[in-house]
């Protein structure tokens, strides 16, 4: 059996017997001590299958003193009605019900000073005089008050299984106890438990227990906190209630793309934000691109070389806009729906963008993946995939397309997809330029040639900068130089997300060219300049102008 059964069946065994006997169970903070213990504990209650028929559970937490913590003994005191004749279980509810009526009186008059405390001193030994023949859990030992030592602990604990026939369970985290508490505990230790198990569940034990409801959603998060290797049990919880959260609020039903995204981001999220003990990156470090800084070079301390292992481990290197909603929330605890709505239906049509754009490459599978009799199977398929995804289909796929037709003989599809292009693409689609020079078909030449004729007076700045930094075509980058940082700043402001990175990025690429020619430094001399103009405006902006390299300081 794993550790996690071995604890499980100790505890079952534990409760089903009528033996006086203490239990120590110890094991990390977070890991589901208590959890697992009430779990269990609650299961064998319903079936009346617990050996005793009372039960108290006291945590020692802030606990001062041994009549403080006797008090609690008594004031947790429940019944557990086993299976029995009905008449003796209405004695014992009986019973119950007025130990519950003396706890109430005794508790209001104890708030009368003199009064109070005239009768807790002598209410309290017969109170505790109840106490026998019955289930106690001493949680929390660790997080005792000072007042209150583990050997008066111990040695009331051992006092209830001797003198009053009790079952105590002790549950805690061992190396906790401080530097005396533990010199008393393994004083004391062999002397008054019989049975001690370390509870140390794996991940996937900790997630079979904070997720027992096995629906699709809990093996999913199962699934990453794994991969994560989460074990701590209240950490897991917690991120289950992000995702869930979302999941009721802003992103009801997202596409199974969008489900396995969110999940995977809020649980690396919630994981840095909710569990210290494992010394996880901060939500800020896992906003950083650690791509570029590891090609940067820059020197890395050992924690954040283990942060960016995990990530790499994770696929988590990279954050999208979606993921940086997510990690808002995260961070901050407050759920923006707004944003996190927005957010996921950009995502999602980035999610349609490229399914449509696999759908049109798997479109080819029957032409280069079989040697059947299939022409008429194949060409369907082309054509069907062609029209469906067209808006993701470039000018390069369109000549691949027509290519193909026009050597299986196929002149009427060849001329069907051209025409379809023709009425469903913009005009930027014809303009592009491949930096491969590949040839194209004659007729997509001749329709290309009749665009740019169409299109000459006007100058494309944004496709000229992308392009440019493809083909280093002279001429382009001759016009590109003349453009004034006024002109970058404008079209920088214009854009966001991938769009903005990508024509920052053109602009810049020159810098890594070791004999660039007056032009290309001219491009990228204005585009700092406008760049560091944006970097003025906030110190967010220039932190962001800052991730490209450039700094504010013209002079560095």
């Amino acid at each position: 059996m794993t550790t996690t059964a071995s604890v499980q069946a100790e505890i079952e065994r534990f409760l089903r017997s009528t033996e006086p006997e203490v239990l120590c169970i110890t094991g990390e903070w977070g890991v589901g001590k208590t959890y697992n213990w009430q779990r269990i504990f609650d299961r064998l209650r319903s079936a009346k299958e617990i050996g005793l028929g009372r039960y108290s559970y006291v945590s020692l937490f802030g606990i001062n003193s041994l009549e403080a913590f006797k008090q609690s003994i008594f004031e947790n005191l429940e019944f557990i009605l086993p299976e029995s004749e009905a008449a003796f279980d209405r004695l014992l509810a009986r019973g119950n019900n007025l130990f519950q009526q003396g706890k109430k009186a005794i508790g209001a008059v104890s708030a009368i000073p003199t009064v109070g405390g005239a009768l807790d001193k002598l209410a309290s030994p017969f109170l505790f005089s109840s106490i026998r023949t019955q289930i106690i859990c001493v949680d929390d030992l660790e997080r005792r008050g000072d007042g209150l030592s583990v050997k008066n602990v111990f040695g009331l604990i051992s006092y209830l299984r001797e003198q009053r026939d009790c079952k105590i369970v002790l549950l805690l985290n061992e190396i906790k106890l401080g530097e005396s508490g533990t010199i008393e505990f393994n004083d004391y230790f062999e002397k008054v438990v019989e049975t001690k198990v370390v509870f140390a569940p794996t991940a996937t034990e900790a997630a079979g227990i904070a997720f027992s409801n096995r629906e699709a959603l809990s093996e999913l998060i199962s699934e990453y906190t794994i991969k994560l290797d989460v074990k701590n049990i209240r950490v897991l919880k917690k991120i289950e209630r992000l995702i869930r959260l979302v999941l009721s609020g802003p992103i009801p039903k997202p596409s199974e793309k969008l489900l396995r995204q969110l999940v995977h981001s809020l649980v690396m999220l919630g994981w840095s934000r909710f569990d210290s003990g494992a010394r996880p990156p901060s939500i800020e470090y896992l906003r950083r691109d650690s791509i570029g800084r590891t090609t940067r070079s820059e020197k890395r301390t050992p924690d954040e070389e283990r942060w960016d292992a995990i990530r790499r481990s994770y696929e988590f290197v990279y954050l999208d806009d979606f993921d940086l909603a997510l990690a808002r929330f995260a961070e901050s605890g407050i759920l923006d729906q707004k944003l996190i709505r927005a957010e996921a239906e950009k995502q999602e049509e980035r999610i349609r963008q490229a399914d449509q754009t696999s759908s049109f490459a798997n479109s080819f599978r029957k032409l280069h993946d079989s040697f059947s009799d299939n022409h008429d199977e194949v060409c369907h398929a082309i054509v069907t995939a062609f029209e469906n995804n067209f808006d993701v289909v470039s000018l390069t796929e369109l000549n691949q397309v027509v290519e193909v037709f026009e050597r299986l003989g196929e002149d009427r599809l060849a001329e069907h997809v051209i025409k379809y292009a023709e009425q469903k693409a913009p005009a930027p689609f014809w303009l592009y330029e491949d930096p491969f020079h590949r040839p194209l078909s004659d007729r997509l030449a001749k329709i290309i040639e009749q665009k740019k004729s169409e299109d000459t007076p006007k100058v494309d700045f944004e496709h000229d900068l992308i392009a440019a930094a493809q083909t280093y075509d002279p001429k382009v980058i001759e016009r590109l130089a003349a453009r004034t940082p006024a002109e970058y700043l404008a079209l920088f402001d214009s854009k966001e997300e991938k769009e903005l990175r990508t024509v920052v990025l053109s602009a810049l690429d020159y810098r890594k060219i070791a004999n660039a020619s007056p032009e290309m430094l001219k491009v990228v001399k204005d585009a700092e300049e406008a760049l560091r103009m944006i970097g003025k405006r906030s110190a967010l902006n220039a932190f962001r102008v800052n991730n490209f390299g450039v700094s504010l300081n013209s002079s560095e």
